[in-house]
């Protein structure tokens, strides 16, 4: 059995500069971060243009100073766009990513699985056999700049987008075959919110995953969730783990540790005032 790392969500940190919000996850006690293109792009004031080595090397050093690493740089587009000017688009964007996160010192840059129209909406079609075509297509371009650039990419599956289960999933592992394609877990992120509170639907969505994927899996996010009473198609009001109740991680963070010993686990959709406890809930698992 080993232990974890704990992670959280840089931009779900109190409002500061990008090195004010690296040292307070240090202070927090997390050891690793999820460090989002869009926090760099808001805290830089501009695109991609600045993901220079320069920047690459700053970063790092604020985070050797405060104790943590880079566990993922999240480069969350949409690689199912059924528009080639468009994928082109998005496969710059991880061009310029993929280079970054390897001036980072070679973290995961993690990306979802996308929706097959341009607008990225949230529609049936993302779990037709075309949608996971046309990731599989464009992720397979991805991977073969990371190929290049010596990183590791990892998806990360959800209900929302086109791969969905741990089925579709493995195919996509198996189909693309990249040797530098992996996954970020997230159980929340797949649960069908028609069925989320399901007990043991969950339970058998986390066992097909570790079963099919387990192998493939790199990093893990953990967040929790509640159902609103006006639900939406899709909705589900996502929190920090711990917070709700409504998923409980022990399971899942008995395997990592069986299975994969200092995996990094980062906690999503904390707050301010949440941020604390979600560390401490996930440390008691």
């Amino acid at each position: 059995m080993g232990e974890l790392s704990w992670g959280v969500r840089l931009h779900d940190l109190p409002e500061g500069t990008l090195e004010e919000r690296i040292r307070l996850a240090g202070k927090l006690g997390f050891s690793c971060i999820h460090l989002a293109s869009k926090a760099v792009y808001a805290a830089c004031g501009c695109g991609r243009e600045c993901l220079t080595p320069g920047l690459a090397a700053h970063l790092r050093e604020t985070c050797d100073e405060a104790g943590v690493r880079v566990a993922v740089f999240g480069c969350y587009r949409n690689l199912a766009v059924p528009d080639d000017a468009a994928l082109a688009e998005e496969l710059a964007e991880y061009a310029a990513c993929l280079r970054f996160a390897a001036w980072l010192g070679g973290c995961v840059v993690g990306t979802e699985t996308g929706r097959p129209n341009v607008e990225n909406r949230l529609t049936d079609e993302r779990h037709g056999e075309a949608a996971l075509e046309r990731f599989s297509a464009g992720l397979s371009l991805a991977c073969r700049i990371a190929e290049q650039v010596g990183v590791t990419f990892a998806i990360e599956p959800g209900w929302g987008e086109t791969v969905h289960t741990p089925e579709r999933c493995a195919r996509v592992l198996e189909e693309v075959s990249s040797p530098v394609l992996g996954v970020i877990w997230d159980p929340v992120a797949q649960l069908d919110p028609s069925l989320a509170c399901d007990v043991e639907y969950q339970q058998s969505m986390a066992e097909r995953m570790e079963r099919l994927c387990g192998e493939n899996v790199l990093v893990l996010h953990a967040k929790d969730f509640v159902v609103p009473e006006q639900r939406r198609p899709g909705a589900l009001v996502c929190t920090g783990p711990g917070v709700t109740g409504c998923y409980d991680y022990g399971t899942v963070v008995a395997w990592a540790r069986d299975q994969k010993p200092w995996i990094q686990c980062v906690a999503e959709a904390s707050t301010p005032d949440t941020v604390r406890g979600c560390l401490s809930y996930l440390q008691s698992r």
